[in-house]
């Protein structure tokens, strides 16, 4: 049987003001191996005074061991990244 995969969406805030949405979003998808997380789509939306939340939907196997927390611990480090937070995790349907 083959494995399924899950999607994540994930909210990323930037460390500053000053980082832009687009450049955060390139040093996610650096940070992720394409053998196994696919970034489909994101998303821009204004949190306060100036700062931007990108969400990030990530595809990724559903048999990962330790679920989200790989996914989580390259996200946290990828630069100009203060904090992410898991939003949901659903199965994709394919």
């Amino acid at each position: 049987m083959a494995v399924g995969r899950v999607v994540a969406i994930v909210r990323v805030l930037p460390e500053d003001v000053e980082t832009p949405p687009e450049k955060i979003v390139d040093a996610i998808k650096r940070s992720l191996p394409p053998e196994t997380y696919e970034v489909l789509k994101t998303r821009v939306e204004p949190v306060a005074f100036g700062i931007n939340a990108v969400y990030v939907w990530v595809a990724m196997p559903e048999d990962i061991e330790g679920g989200t927390s790989d996914l989580e611990r390259r996200l946290a480090e990828a630069p100009g990244v203060s904090q992410i937070d898991v939003v949901s995790v659903s199965r994709l349907l394919e």
